[in-house]
């Protein structure tokens, strides 16, 4: 980096208005000397908590820097032997101390900002310090009387002395003898002892000492006889105040004096919290944030701002430059801001290289560039007899024997100042070179050979200041991958210059100059054609995922009104069901009193288990169901249990959890409940309950499909199916064999026909599979 570049950029000018913000004047000389890190590791540690302290002073309480001071050289002072701090020295160390102890006791109260907390809590408090200056150190700077029992009793002397030398004055005013000697009746002091004004020509009428003589003469004053041991005794009790008040001074600068290296801690944190609360407080008048930092020179701006030009005048730049090409190009015609876009990017850069707060969203990215060079504005020396295009030239060569790979090119009107043909050609190689070199360069000109170059050539991306030929006025809206349009014919039309000159400056311009600044327009009337249909785009892309989501919103409605339905229907069934429970435990009581036959129980029991379960199949199949918490199972199979719909006792030979259901024998009965309408069972401990067996059944459905099977292997399969099929109470089943040759469906019938399972069969309706499925009721 050079002072030129810092110049140009006005990093010089930003670096003073940031010692404005600064309290210790030591601090405000490294201000106005602070450069960019050199390690991107510190850098981006440093920027973290800038980002850190900003949040503190927005969110929670902020900092009082008011008193803060460089306590080095008040060490330094208590390090010379015989030597004492003054109380002004000691009282700046107890500000001081205390300012740091309350910031570190705030961060200590928060549960955040750990950039912050890592690097200040480690550091140690002086407390002690601080109080043994506040009880021996008055706020005025004055030593306390409380400072040593040595130091209260002497003061109280002193009071008292004073006292009795006020009483010896006042006899003398009130004595008749002296009233025509005394000038005025006060008391004053000449050589620190107490003195009245007497008349010269009276002087021989009041004894005592001559310290003084008015300018006229016409008044001497005299420490009167009866008052002279009493000034002798009052300057001796001041001596020994002195010598009291200095004892304690050595006291202090020796604690002082041992405590040096935590002092010297805590005044390097105070220094550093100094330069931090300027840049945080720099940052949040200004608008600012914390940028990304990357390691791979790229520069992204968004909505960035130059800090030195009015925040509600500016036009915000988003550019990037680094990721697909390393040059940028900006064309356009003069006052357009294409300087502006020049100095933003370099100062922007400078100020987050140096751990500044930037006016810039923080979705900014800006590389550790390890150089920033400008070449802007009119550079013409007098001094060294330069005119303003060897004064650029000088310039520039230094930043090309400067650059890297990781430096950053700014150039301003590159070529300018000369014929324009060989300006556009040294344009040209210079951009050339910095290709060479894959330094990222923004770069601007308004020769048109240059802007069809930087066009066609790879890795250099054109952009334009957007200028309103109407309102003669710029937009400073940065329009990247258009050329810009010099527009200085339009201009000069548009201000009253006569067609005729309008024509015949038109005759100058080469073919190839027409065919470029052609091009140029077309570009930019293709450019604002796609950049409206992008706005198109994105707003039908808007409307179709508000549609989208609306559609969502009324289906997600919908879905919901539908399960609450359905789920409000089965409920009423179930709740038919407990009715028919009820009934149920009444067919239970008649059954047993009438004796019936266990294959009429049976019946019984299938009806009621094949209802229950068809109902519980067909509400699991249409309502959602949310996961259930697994509930506390209060018995095992075996357990005794009464069911309370039937009022009756029952053993418990299988436990659902799924369904939360219970398969029960209750007497002869084989019945499922649900676990609600059953409680366990309380039984003595002397009593024992054997468990009844009963075979366990095995869950089916009330169809099997034997497509594709062996006729002999179908039957095998059937059989054992529907002894299964009425454990589980089913009087009605589907047997699915399918059409094919309907050897199959034969055989299968043929076995219907003499089983003793079946009741009677038929061939499946229209809706049950037609030929293709046999529906058997079971006996």
């Amino acid at each position: 980096m050079n002072n030129h570049s810092y110049r140009v950029l006005e990093f010089n000018k930003l670096r003073e208005e940031l010692s404005h913000y600064i309290t210790i004047e030591e601090n405000q000389e490294k201000i106005i000397k602070l450069e960019p890190f050199k390690d991107i590791n510190s850098l981006k540690k440093e920027l973290e908590i800038v980002n850190d302290f900003m949040d503190f002073l927005k969110f929670d309480g902020g900092f009082e820097a008011t008193g803060m001071k460089d306590l080095t050289n008040i060490t330094k002072k208590s390090q010379l032997l015989g030597m004492y701090l003054e109380t002004e020295d000691l009282w700046s160390l107890n500000i001081n101390l205390r300012i740091f102890r309350i910031f570190k006791g705030r961060l200590e109260t928060l549960e955040k900002y750990k950039s912050l907390r890592g690097k200040f809590m480690a550091i140690p408090t002086l407390k002690n310090i601080e109080d043994l200056i506040n009880k021996a150190v008055d706020p005025e700077k004055n030593i306390k009387d409380d400072a040593s029992i040595e130091l209260r009793e002497l003061r109280f002397q002193k009071k008292n002395m004073i006292g009795t030398i006020k009483r010896k004055f006042e006899e003398l005013f009130t004595n008749p003898t002296y009233a025509k000697a005394i000038q005025d009746k006060i008391v004053t002091t000449r050589d620190g002892r107490s003195v009245i004004p007497i008349k010269t020509d009276f002087k021989g009428l009041v004894k005592g000492i001559e310290h003084d003589r008015s300018s006229s003469g016409s008044t001497v004053f005299i420490e009167p006889i009866s008052i002279v041991s009493l000034n002798n005794k009052m300057r001796e009790l001041e001596v020994r105040e002195r010598e009291e008040i200095r004892k304690i001074l050595l006291r202090l600068t020796d604690q002082v004096r041992l405590h040096t290296p935590t002092v010297n801690e805590i005044g390097s944190s105070l220094m550093y919290l100094d330069i931090l609360n300027g840049k945080s407080q720099y940052g949040i008048e200004k608008k600012c944030n914390i940028p990304e930092i990357n390691n791979k020179e790229m520069l992204s701006l968004v909505n960035a701002r130059h800090p030195f030009i009015n925040p509600t005048s500016v036009v915000p730049l988003t550019f990037e430059i680094g990721k697909d090409y390393n040059t940028l190009l900006i064309t356009g015609p003069n006052t357009g801001g294409k300087t502006v876009a020049l100095k933003t990017a370099g100062l922007l850069t400078l100020m987050t290289l140096s751990g500044i707060p930037i006016p810039a969203s923080e979705k900014t990215s800006i590389g550790f560039f390890g150089g920033v060079y400008a070449d802007i504005g009119d550079e013409q020396s007098i001094e060294q007899s330069l005119s303003s295009f060897s004064a650029h030239l000088k310039n520039i060569q230094d930043i090309l024997n400067s650059v890297t790979k990781a430096s950053l090119v700014l150039l301003d009107e590159l070529g300018s100042g000369t014929d324009p043909m060989e300006g556009s050609a040294f344009a040209m190689a210079v951009i050339d070179y910095l290709k060479d070199k894959k330094c990222k360069s923004l770069i601007t000109t308004h020769y048109s050979e240059v802007k069809a170059y930087g066009y066609n050539e790879v890795d250099i991306e054109t952009a334009s200041m957007e200028f309103n030929v109407e309102t003669l006025s710029p937009t400073y809206r940065l329009l990247i991958g258009v050329p810009g349009e010099s527009n200085a014919l339009t201009i000069a039309k548009r201000l009253g210059v006569s067609d005729v000159i309008i024509d015949k400056a038109k005759s100058y311009i080469s073919d190839e100059d027409k065919k470029v600044e052609r091009m140029i327009s077309n570009i930019k009337d293709k450019s604002l054609e796609l950049e409206a249909m992008q706005i198109e785009v994105q707003e039908l892309r808007v409307q179709v995922q508000k549609d989208k989501d609306e559609y969502e919103e009324k289906l997600r409605v919908l879905e919901k009104e539908k399960n609450k339905i359905l789920k409000e229907a089965y409920e009423k069934a179930e709740l038919m069901m407990r009715d028919m429970q009820n009934k149920a435990a009444a067919l239970v009581t008649k059954i047993q009193k009438e004796d019936k036959t266990k294959e009429e129980m049976k019946d019984v029991q299938k009806k009621l288990n094949m209802l229950r379960t068809s109902l519980q199949e067909e509400k699991n199949e249409n309502v959602e169901v949310k996961p259930k918490v697994a509930r506390k199972i209060e018995y095992k199979v075996g357990d005794r249990i009464f069911v309370i719909s039937l009022n009756q006792y029952a053993i418990v030979n299988k436990i659902n959890l799924n369904k939360e259901t219970l398969n029960i024998q209750a007497g002869i009965l084989k019945l499922e409940v649900l676990m609600d309408d059953v409680k366990p069972v309380v039984e003595s401990k002397k009593k024992e309950y054997r468990p009844i067996n009963t075979h366990i059944k095995t869950r089916v459905k009330n169809e099997v499909d034997l497509r594709g099977k062996l006729v002999d292997e179908g039957i095998y399969e059937l059989e054992t199916y529907m002894d299964r099929a009425l454990m589980n109470g089913y009087t009605e089943i589907y047997v699915i064999h399918g059409k094919g040759t309907g050897a199959l469906r034969t055989g299968i019938i043929e076995f219907l026909k003499t089983s003793g399972y079946v009741k009677n069969f038929r061939a499946g309706g229209h809706n049950e599979g037609g030929i293709g499925c046999t529906v058997v009721t079971l006996r």
